[in-house]
């Protein structure tokens, strides 16, 4: 279950999202935004508050929003942790004077390029960008699916590509930064133009994509991976591939909020994020990411794409605050606003 943002607003006057376990979980709560899909966060806060009695309240959140939201919170924080958002986007509200630290017990089991050395996020899993292809499509237009970035220009995918808005979604922010480091700021704004030109639509959310394409509206998405291979878990004729050239992933994490309202739940539930009982948890609601645990399975999905060839990918640049705000007001100036 999770709140709608009317239903999130009158929760922090009144009842938790969950039952109560008790006096226990009465006098310790806990309210999270989360970034996954609703069904995982459901699985996620469910299988918290059974292992900690904590009564937690979520509500989901793209990146932006999320972003967004807590900026305008900063001098009455509502919630006290964020989870399974994107590292550029925790690296900016660190920036920003919006996190603050804590090293969660186990963190040792994670390898150190996973966590930050002052504490202020801890990585729970990877992912990279793919390209989703409806087979549909592909089989009735004579196409193979894409396996390089220049594939996404060519003329028979005109209108048939959608992605998550840069400016609203991780996912496109991501797409956006990976474009610029691979190709270099004057190539990669001019690939940017051309890759517009085939895109039907940006949603709001980096999510968005995959029912689209998996009902065949349109015949690409540009998506993370877990959202592509979680379709076709479910069996939506999709594929998955990747560009040859790299393509750029992601680092999904969870971090305590400043001035976090409940501190203490905040410090539990992190403790428990990084156990792989909780990265296992991913999978088993169909989020189907690389764990960082050392000692969590990797879903047999996941295992075919464990070497995917990532680029040198520099979430420093990424994740700054300045970097984020001059490419995102270039890509709304030059690309949105031209759109038709």
């Amino acid at each position: 279950m999770r709140l709608n943002r009317r239903q999130f607003a009158g929760s922090l006057v009144g009842a938790s999202l969950l039952p109560s376990f008790g006096a226990q979980a009465q006098a310790k709560k806990l309210t999270a935004y989360m970034g996954p899909p609703e069904p995982t966060c459901a699985a996620l806060v469910e299988a918290f508050q059974k292992s900690s009695g904590v009564s937690t309240t979520f509500l989901r959140l793209s990146a932006g929003e999320a972003v967004n939201r807590i900026r305008a919170e900063r001098a009455r924080p509502q919630a006290s942790v964020l989870y399974g958002i994107g590292l550029p986007s925790m690296m900016t509200l660190k920036s920003e004077g919006l996190l603050q630290p804590y090293k969660p017990k186990g963190v040792a089991d994670i390898p150190a390029k996973y966590v930050d050395p002052e504490g202020y996020w801890t990585g729970i899993d990877v992912d990279f960008i793919g390209f989703a292809s409806n087979q549909t499509f592909l089989k009735e237009k004579g196409l193979k699916a894409p396996t390089s970035w220049e594939d996404l220009t060519k003329p028979e995918f005109a209108g048939q590509i959608c992605i998550g808005s840069p400016a609203t979604s991780g996912t496109g922010y991501m797409f956006l930064a990976t474009v610029l480091q691979l190709m270099g700021e004057e190539k990669g704004w001019d690939y940017i133009k051309r890759f517009d030109a085939n895109v039907s639509q940006y949603t709001r959310s980096g999510i968005g994509p995959t029912q689209l394409v998996g009902r065949g509206e349109v015949g690409l998405g540009i998506l993370f991976a877990h959202d592509i291979l979680g379709s076709i878990h479910k069996g939506f004729p999709m594929e998955m591939s990747l560009p040859r050239e790299g393509t750029g992933y992601d680092l999904f994490c969870a971090v305590m909020l400043k001035d976090a309202p409940e501190p203490d739940a905040a410090k539990e539930f992190l403790d428990w994020a990084v156990t792989p009982a909780s990265q296992e948890t991913l999978a088993a609601s169909e989020y189907f990411d690389m764990p960082t645990n050392k000692n969590a399975k990797v879903s047999d999905l996941v295992k075919p794409f464990v070497n995917a060839k990532l680029i040198d990918f520099d979430f420093n640049w990424a994740g700054s605050a300045d970097t984020r705000k001059a490419i995102i007001a270039r890509f709304q100036n030059d690309i949105l606003a031209g759109r038709k």
